[in-house]
């Protein structure tokens, strides 16, 4: 049985954030608002995804940086 990563768990969360971005947009074009309405709530949901991508992007960083440096561990031990 393999293990999985964090690697899998950060293709659903950008899978998720990225269906959500076009079901958004698709809702947009089909609301019932003026357009200034419209670009006002997708600027708010832009700025939300983004706050969240850069989330996911440094949980994915740390988790890098952890492997990363069990790695080198482990080569030390097996080197000496």
């Amino acid at each position: 049985m393999q293990k999985q990563g964090g690697s899998g768990i950060s293709t659903v969360t950008l899978l998720l954030i990225g269906g959500a971005v076009l079901g958004a947009a698709v809702g947009l074009m089909f609301a019932p608002k003026t357009g200034r309405e419209s670009r006002k709530e997708l600027k708010q949901y832009a700025n939300k995804v983004r706050k969240e991508v850069a989330h996911v992007a440094q949980r994915t960083k740390a988790g890098f940086e952890v492997a990363f440096e069990k790695g080198r561990a482990l080569l030390e031990s097996t080197a000496a």
